[in-house]
């Protein structure tokens, strides 16, 4: 799944989803089918989870509001006729370990969010997942982009679909930066660095930082393809090391960062917020959700008190957003699945999508009206394939196991100050490693 014809069909289709359209704006049976085999036809399926009840659990780690989670469960319960218990998992970890050790078991979620790339495959290969490829068309109708199909397709099979699709950017606070005398979002590489340089002349730490070891690829990903998108991509694959001179040059650059003190101390991700929305920080590298926080519940106002921006290209290049897409996968051991496949429809109607989009600033279809002018503006640069380019980002993007073992290797260098030819030659003895035994 990480191999790159697929990225790259997904790039395009991610593209296609971006485009901005504003809009407007089941019944119940008694209990819940548990009749599907391996042998049931598509359009069978298709019957039985239109008819299906009853109730099921959805699984993820993305949401911490109760109020939302009620709220969301309320519309979607209208929308689908089913009675969706949503479940969330505040710990990463936790998440993962909970979810492989029930997904066998009848009492499995009936549906559950999950990482795209190698993680969703590992799934689908192993047979854990239901079969979404014929409810693909319900989707589409309700305004989900046929492309993004292709992002969540194992063996010509589609086994998710989405809960999300998140786009990384820049947010700045324009009170900061005016107040530093940075008139203008950077337009180069070396117009972004001068910016961090004024801000921290005035007195505020330019780019705020989480302290999750999980994150530590986000600056890593962004400069790596700011100095070469293609470095980014061989990297991930395989084809150049991480030991290779120009991996060691952006790592350079990163190091000159934190040295010249462009980064602010490391935070919970909630105190990155609460210090932005202060003015006590200038930049967050965050995805387009997080404008939708600001405004409720900060206060901030979109497109005035903060906007976006991309990290620029080091050497005239496109600029790089990275993307992720989060998929909703139904397990197929579980008895609830025929009331997840219900409920997974209906996810896409119009007031369920409106709920995602003003708690979450997720929009998902082109049925929803996007009043952030924040959120729109890095919608609109994601469907700007002149100048700007989407990858799939890191995390989905490499082979799970050098994943997890360069994440704390690049903790290290960010956090602790480790060496940085010992963090790359680890990473590199980790992915010789892993892509031998893929081979």
């Amino acid at each position: 799944m990480f191999k790159m014809k697929k990225i790259m069909a997904l790039l395009l289709s991610v593209t296609m989803m971006s485009i901005i359209v504003t809009g407007c704006g089941g019944t119940k049976s008694e209990g819940v089918s548990n009749s599907s085999t391996e042998n049931t036809k598509p359009e069978d399926v298709n019957s039985k989870a239109a008819k299906a009840g009853g109730s099921t659990e959805f699984w993820l780690d993305k949401l911490s509001d109760q109020a939302i989670i009620d709220e969301l469960s309320l519309v979607w319960k209208n929308d689908s006729g089913v009675d969706v218990k949503i479940v969330n998992f505040p710990d990463v970890a936790a998440y993962q370990t909970s979810l492989q050790q029930s997904i066998d078991d009848k009492s499995a979620p009936g549906m559950f969010t999950w990482w795209s790339g190698s993680q969703l495959e590992t799934l689908a290969k192993n047979d854990k997942l239901v079969d979404l490829t014929a409810e693909w068309d319900n989707y589409i109708a309700d305004g989900v982009s046929a492309d993004i199909k292709e992002a969540f397709t194992v063996d010509g099979k589609a086994y998710a679909a989405p809960y999300s699709v998140l786009y990384n950017t820049c947010l700045y606070n324009k009170t900061v930066f005016d107040k530093a005398g940075v008139t203008e979002v950077p337009k180069t590489f070396d117009e972004f660095l001068a910016a961090c340089e004024k801000i921290k002349q005035s007195g505020v730490a330019p780019i705020g930082l989480k302290n999750d070891s999980w994150a530590s690829f986000i600056w890593f990903e962004q400069l790596i393809a700011a100095y070469d998108p293609q470095l980014y991509v061989d990297i991930c694959n395989g084809t150049k090391a991480y030991t290779d001179e120009s991996v060691k040059k952006v790592m350079e650059i990163w190091r000159s960062m934190f040295d010249k003190g462009y980064f602010a101390k490391p935070q919970l991700y909630s105190d990155v917020f609460k210090t932005f929305a202060k003015g006590e920080i200038a930049i967050m590298l965050e995805p387009n959700p997080t404008a939708n926080t600001m405004v409720a519940e900060y206060g901030m106002e979109a497109g005035t008190d903060f906007d976006s921006f991309v990290v620029p290209s080091m050497n005239g290049q496109k600029s790089t957003i990275f993307f992720e897409a989060s998929p909703i996968c139904i397990a197929k051991a579980s008895k609830d699945k025929d009331a997840a496949l219900a409920a997974l429809r209906n996810f896409y109607k119009t007031d369920t999508q409106n709920v995602m989009l003003n708690e979450n600033g997720i929009a998902n279809t082109s049925k929803v009206d996007v009043s952030n002018k924040t959120i729109k503006n890095i919608l609109s640069m994601s469907a700007e394939p002149d100048n700007y380019q989407l990858y799939l980002r890191y995390y989905e993007n490499t082979p799970e196991d050098i994943r997890n073992y360069a994440l704390d290797e690049l903790s290290r260098f960010m956090y602790s100050g480790a060496d940085t030819d010992e963090v790359l030659n680890n990473i590199q003895k980790k992915a010789d490693e892993v892509f031998k035994s893929l081979k």
